[in-house]
């Protein structure tokens, strides 16, 4: 994981634009899957300390409770290959990978106060605050897109910053979902691309 890891953050610092990487699992969160004697015995072996891995690893830690604490309605292991757990045991494992942590000095817990979208939501003004990007009301939870019609002719392109014209197609879906269901198709110079999206 830490290999897969490093070859990311070096590909990041060689790139000339701004990148976000996003670990889905940290070097940390593997203690709360074996026992503290096991886990010192890894450390030893590869000559790490804990203050590296957790401290100074990652710019930010986001910790996204398990539905097994709050929304047990919503956990299950139907159609998840890799999740066993009973809701006992996802409790136990929950608890030991956001105690595991604890010191860094960037470290946020989305717990499940509130629905599925607005939890993601949380998450991503988490992101989003500590990377300094302002969301505005972007992501509140009825936060609307704005579109202007401009008539007449537009000033001549040499006034623009550079550009490139592209044609969008929104197909609308009837959804019970309270967002905003749509297929949309996104082409430029006749090659077209399809994205189902929800807003």
């Amino acid at each position: 994981m830490l290999q897969i890891e490093d070859t990311f953050f070096e590909l990041g610092r060689t790139c000339k634009r701004d990148c976000l990487i996003i670990c889905d699992r940290g070097a940390m969160d593997a203690s709360a899957f074996v026992t503290k004697e096991r886990w010192d015995e890894i450390m030893k072996e590869n000559c790490w300390n804990s203050v590296e891995l957790r401290d100074n690893r990652y710019n930010q830690i986001i910790h996204m409770v398990t539905a097994a604490k709050g929304a047990e309605e919503f956990y299950s292991t139907e159609d998840h290959n890799c999740r066993s757990e009973n809701v006992d045991l996802a409790r136990e494992l929950d608890s030991r990978a956001a105690a595991s942590w604890v010191g860094h000095p960037y470290f946020d817990v989305i717990d499940n106060s509130t629905d599925f979208e607005d939890k993601i939501r949380r998450m991503i003004g988490s992101v989003c605050h500590k990377i300094g990007i302002d969301t505005g009301d972007r992501l509140l939870k009825n936060a609307r897109k704005h579109k202007f019609l401009v008539e007449g002719p537009l000033p001549e392109d040499s006034v623009f910053p550079p550009f490139q014209d592209f044609e969008v197609v929104h197909n609308y879906l009837q959804s019970n979902s309270p967002n905003q269901v749509r297929l949309r198709k996104r082409g430029q110079k006749g090659e077209k691309r399809r994205l189902i999206s929800a807003h």
